[in-house]
C-alpha cells in the first residue's frame, strides 16, 4: 500500500518504498559516488525525542533545513535524501538526483548526497535501529540502482575531505572540513578502518538480500488475489470430474436401467461405476437392450 506523501518541496515515504520509487526514476548525470552525511542539527534533542518518537512534524523539519540552505545563498536544499529516526525517508523535490548536491565543498560532481537526521559525535544521540535498518536500505538499493561498487571510493564519509574538498587518505583531525558523519557514527566511528568494519559489510549484507528477492522464480512468487481464485476454481473443477470417475452410489435416475442390465446379464455389478458408465447403461435401457 503507497503511504508516499508529497508536501511542498519534498517527497516523504517508508523505506519499503524507497527501492520501487528509485526503480522508476530516470537520472541523466552520471552516479558514482554516495556520500555520507550526519546533519549535527537538526539532531534528535531538536526533533524533541520523547520515548523514540520525534514530536517535530518531518516536512517541519525538512523545510527548516531548506530556509537555512536558502540563506546560505543555495538554490534549494543541500541534499538529495534525507533519512529520519524512524526509518522514514524523504526526497528533496527542488534538489531531484539528476541535481547535484551540495553536500561536500567542491566534491560533488557525480555524487548523491544523503542527511542523516542526528548528531553521532561521541556522546550524543545513538542512532535508532528504525533509522539504522533505513539507512543501509537505501545505500544498498543507491548501490544497486546506479551498479556500483560498495567500497570507500564509492560510499565516502564528508570527513574524508578537507573544506576545499580534497579527498584525504583518512579521517584527519585539524585537517578534515568537518567530524560527519560523526566520531562515533555506527558505533564505530568516522575513519576508513570503521567503515570496512561494520559499515559497508552491512550496505552489502542488504544488497544481497535485495538480489536474492530478484532471483526468486515465478513458481515462488506468492499468489495474488485474482490468481488464488483461479486456483480455487480449478481445484473445484477437479474435484468434480474426480468424483464423477469413481462414484460412491448409483445416481438416482439410474437405478432402474442398472437393475435391468444386471437382470439381464449385461453386468455382473453396478456399483461404483464412473458417471459415463452410468449414463451409457441408462441408454440402452431406454433403447431396449435389456428387456
Amino acid at each position: 500500500m503507497i503511504q508516499m506523501i508529497q508536501l511542498g518541496n519534498f517527497l516523504l515515504m517508508d523505506r519499503d518504498e524507497f527501492r520501487e520509487w528509485l526503480s522508476k526514476q530516470v537520472v541523466s548525470r552520471n552516479i558514482d559516488r554516495l556520500q555520507v552525511h550526519h546533519t549535527a542539527s537538526p539532531n534528535y534533542k531538536t526533533r524533541r525525542m520523547v520515548n523514540g518518537t520525534a514530536q517535530q512534524d518531518h516536512f517541519e523539519c525538512l523545510e527548516g533545513m531548506r530556509r537555512y540552505h536558502l540563506s546560505e545563498g543555495w538554490s534549494g536544499t543541500g541534499q538529495n535524501i534525507t533519512i529520519f529516526e524512524d526509518g522514514k525517508v524523504a526526497i528533496s523535490l527542488d534538489r531531484n538526483l539528476d541535481k547535484t548536491p551540495a553536500g561536500i565543498r567542491n566534491a560533488n560532481s557525480g555524487a548523491i548526497c544523503i542527511e542523516i537526521i542526528g548528531y553521532f559525535d561521541k556522546g550524543n544521540d545513538i542512532m535508532t535501529d528504525k533509522q539504522k535498518r533505513a539507512i543501509v536500505h537505501v545505500y544498498a538499493c543507491l548501490v544497486e540502482k546506479f551498479n556500483l561498487s560498495i567500497d570507500t571510493n564509492h560510499i565516502v564519509y564528508h570527513a574524508w575531505f578537507t573544506y576545499g574538498g580534497t579527498r584525504l587518505n583518512d579521517y584527519t583531525p585539524g585537517e578534515s572540513s568537518k567530524t560527519c558523519p560523526g566520531t562515533a557514527f555506527w558505533g564505530d566511528g568516522n575513519t576508513i578502518a570503521a567503515a570496512k568494519k561494520n559499515f559497508l559489510p552491512q550496505i552489502q549484507e542488504e544488497l544481497n538480500r535485495l538480489k536474492g528477492q530478484n532471483n526468486i522464480s515465478e513458481e515462488d512468487q506468492p499468489m495474488t488475489k485474482e490468481e488464488k481464485a483461479d486456483f480455487q476454481a480449478l481445484q473445484e473443477q477437479i474435484k468434480q470430474l474426480t468424483s464423477k470417475l469413481s462414484m460412491d452410489k448409483i445416481p438416482d435416475w439410474a437405478i432402474e436401467a442398472c437393475v435391468a442390465a444386471k437382470n439381464a446379464g449385461a453386468v455382473d455389478t453396478t456399483s461404483g461405476g464412473s458417471y459415463d458408465f452410468y449414463r451409457l447403461i441408462t441408454v440402452m435401457y431406454r433403447k431396449g437392450f435389456f428387456k
